[in-house]
């Protein structure tokens, strides 16, 4: 087999091969086939099978966060780039053979001629001599085959009962090419056989091939169409996986979305790092409903671009704490929570809270004290008041309130040493056994001071909670009755001074002399800088227990009944001194509110 160039040739045999090929002039094909190559079909199948990989390639782990290949590495784009240059080679390598076939000046195809058989499916004739012809024969159908070593050509029929004609012809030029005929009879065999006489008024210029700038820098531009197209499509494609992946995660909006996607993703990072996760963590934290949950996060995400979110959070968040520690309705669940978030920003809402509470004991002691107790309701707004600003303080038995303390102060008495006078002067006189001043001293008088300062403070306290206010018995106080008391706690001070009454009980059996006792109380509540004490005064007289003395059948030994009648009208006079100012203070349990 020969290869010619066709537009090598000269001009005569070209024109020959034309007409020849047309099968005008002598020689003419035996048998023919028209047709192309398949090489646009197999650039044009390169490029397809290239363009689907590229599209592959492209849709491997687009927009799948879970898969690896989501975004593409870079050593990627060395593939992008080398199929994006086959897909244009490809392209570009038919558009030229098809430019090349359509620039032929014959019509391409196969052509069986007495001499050989002339490949022209292209500008390049494959020569095949039948002088080396091993085979003809017919083939299924009525096709012609010619066989050249290992090179099969067949040959469609139109009639397919031609096909022995066409064989024995071809035996027949077979036979005489390889008998070698001479030049006279090569020029009727061989199209390729220049003629004997050349026409003087043919054109002696060879046809030429006109091949078009971009053919011949067609793999140049497929490698520059490769570069731009490839790596322009690799980033195209890792962005709008990106894009994809950031959509899904801002559609689910959820933690476990954003931290793949940042594991994941690029284009998105900044504002999914630092803006949609912890503003997702941050639900979370807030629907755990707990200021640790909201502290938590804070320790997690220390900087973020919600941070007005993040504070409006641990407000909201605080402000619940604090709803629920007002709902409890102690000062110790407000006092709690404050020493939990010390920081808790909500001083107003705080200090409210707290101040309710003492309202509220404000308007529980106005609902248990006595008509025409306005008095006292005033001066118990300030005592609160003055206890809020003092606050409770702690205790092994809890938050306790300031303490009130209860204060007797004993007054000399400016007349009882007349009523011993008088008694000396009465004929039931037994001595000094009969004196009043024996019994009406401070070893008979500290104890009824004791348990009726115990006394008041109990019942004072059961009006208030001990986390507010409480009240206790205090040392007792001293001073004169001129002196004014001076406390720097709050404090309830009874000042008394006992009296003759001037009545006095005489008894023949048994003999005893007995002098009436009167008692002068005033109290007067004081709080540490308030110029406005609470005061009451009480005059309390006892009458003498005639009939305790009466119903002795005995006679006791001197000072001993006396000592008894005596500290009975003192403990009773103290007693009616409780009853007469816890009246000032509280309602009677049975009477209407």
């Amino acid at each position: 087999m020969n290869v010619i160039d066709f537009y090598t040739l000269p001009r005569a045999i070209q024109d020959g091969l034309i007409e020849a090929f047309r099968g005008r002039f002598a020689p003419a094909p035996i048998v023919s086939r028209f047709g192309t190559r398949r090489i646009i079909v197999a650039w044009l199948a390169v490029s397809a099978a290239a363009g689907l990989l590229l599209a592959a390639l492209c849709a491997a782990g687009l927009g799948d966060v879970n898969s690896a290949l989501a975004l593409h590495p870079t050593a990627a784009a060395a593939a992008y780039v080398l199929l994006a240059a086959t897909t244009a080679i490809g392209v570009l390598q038919a558009l030229a053979y098809n430019a090349a076939l359509v620039s032929l000046p014959f019509a391409p195809g196969l052509f069986v001629f007495p001499a050989n058989l002339i490949d022209a499916r292209d500008h390049r004739l494959r020569v095949f001599s039948l002088a080396e012809l091993s085979r003809v024969a017919a083939a299924p159908r009525g096709a012609v085959v010619l066989t050249f070593g290992g090179t099969q050509h067949a040959f469609p029929l139109e009639d397919p009962s031609r096909s022995d004609d066409v064989i024995r012809e071809i035996e027949a030029a077979w036979s005489r090419m390889k008998a070698r005929p001479d030049a006279a009879e090569l020029r009727r065999l061989d199209p390729f056989a220049p003629p004997a006489i050349e026409s003087p008024f043919a054109s002696s210029i060879p046809l030429s091939r006109e091949v078009p700038g971009w053919q011949s820098y067609r793999w140049l531009l497929a490698a520059a169409v490769g570069v731009t197209l490839g790596l322009g499509l690799f980033f195209l494609r890792n962005r709008m996986s990106d894009a994809r992946m950031y959509a899904a995660a801002r559609a689910r909006d959820d933690v476990a979305a954003y931290q793949s996607y940042i594991t994941r993703g690029r284009g998105h990072g900044e504002v999914v790092s630092h803006v949609l996760l912890p503003r997702a963590e941050l639900r979370l934290a807030v629907a755990k409903g707990s200021v640790e949950a909201i502290d938590d996060f804070i320790r997690a995400y220390p900087k973020t671009g919600i941070q007005a979110e993040v504070a409006a959070a641990r407000r909201a968040a605080l402000a619940a704490e604090l709803e629920r520690a007002r709902e409890v309705g102690t000062l110790a669940a407000l006092l709690a929570f404050a020493e939990r978030y010390p920081k808790h920003g909500l001083d107003k809402a705080f200090n409210d809270a707290r101040h309710a509470l003492y309202a509220r004991a404000l308007g529980r002691y106005k609902s248990e004290m006595p008509e025409g107790g306005e008095q006292n309701a005033e001066f118990v707004r300030r005592l609160l008041g003055y206890a809020e600003r003092v606050g409770p303080r702690s205790t092994p038995q809890g938050l306790r309130g300031p303490a009130v303390q209860v204060r007797f102060r004993r007054l000399p008495s400016q007349d009882l040493k007349r009523a011993d006078d008088l008694v000396m002067k009465s004929p039931m006189f037994r001595g000094v056994t009969s004196l009043p001043t024996r019994y009406v001293d401070a070893t008979r008088l500290d104890p009824q001071e004791k348990r009726t300062a115990s006394a008041l403070a109990e019942e004072l306290a059961r009006g208030f909670e001990p986390e507010l206010v409480t009240f206790e018995p205090g040392p007792p106080f001293e001073g004169s009755a001129e002196e004014e008391p001076s406390v720097t706690s709050p404090s309830l001070v009874v000042s008394y001074r006992v009296e003759s009454s001037g009545i006095a009980y005489g008894s023949k059996k048994p003999q005893i002399i007995i002098m009436g006792l009167k008692f002068f109380f005033k109290t007067k509540f004081i709080l540490p800088g308030d110029a406005e004490p609470l005061l009451t005064s009480h005059e309390i007289a006892r009458r003498i227990p005639a009939g305790l003395i009466q119903g002795q059948t005995a006679s006791p030994r001197p000072g001993t009944l006396e000592a008894i009648v005596y500290e009975g009208m003192m403990r009773e006079a103290f007693i009616d001194l409780e009853e007469r100012y816890l009246s000032t203070w509280f309602r009677k349990r049975d009477e209407p509110r």
